[in-house]
């Protein structure tokens, strides 16, 4: 995390994190950046547009999991919020991908060697619309952040309905600041 500023929320000055347009080089130590538009190929006799999204080899998927698919429907927020939690999914890869809306935030940090948090990896970054992610395997993260409209994203990801399967921890809060340029 590099707090630039702080910014005072009620009473408190909280550390501040930046919101930067995501990139497939500054997300790649977090996940796997998926898009749509020009990228692809031609599919379906020329009628569709093809994504294929990074493929995982069966060794990746924990035994007695099952693939689950989900629709979720996230209310829009302020870019400017603070987020004091992060959660994360031990044992599995987690697609998601927006199916409408103005665009997300999405805040990620890496795991320390104890598995907490190493919240000097924290970021925040800026997704268009057309933007998703495929998360790495405990990576914590903040939950989905639909900006500017209420958005509905399809999120993929193994589980076995133990409490792995999502774990989420109470952090110091922060306040995300939005890119300026």
């Amino acid at each position: 995390m590099t707090p630039n500023d702080q910014i005072k929320d009620g009473s408190a000055l909280l550390p501040s994190l930046p919101v930067i347009p995501v990139t497939q080089a500054s997300f790649a130590p977090f996940g796997w950046l998926v898009e749509t538009g020009a990228s692809g190929r031609a599919a379906n006799n020329g009628t569709a547009r093809r994504h294929d999204i990074h493929a995982h080899a069966a060794a990746d998927v924990r035994p007695g999991s099952s693939f689950v698919t989900s629709i979720f429907e996230a209310k829009a927020q302020q870019p400017t919020a603070t987020i004091a939690m992060l959660e994360r999914h031990v044992n599995s890869i987690q697609l998601i991908m927006p199916l409408d809306g103005a665009g997300h935030i999405v805040v990620v940090s890496q795991a320390a060697p104890d598995g907490a948090p190493d919240l000097s990896t924290l970021a925040a970054f800026s997704f268009s619309a057309s933007q998703g992610m495929i998360y790495r395997r405990g990576l914590w993260h903040h939950p989905i952040m639909a900006v500017g409209a209420d958005a509905r994203f399809l999120v993929q990801s193994w589980q076995n309905g133990g409490a792995a399967d999502c774990e989420i921890l109470a952090i110091a809060p922060i306040a995300l600041a939005p890119d300026a340029r």
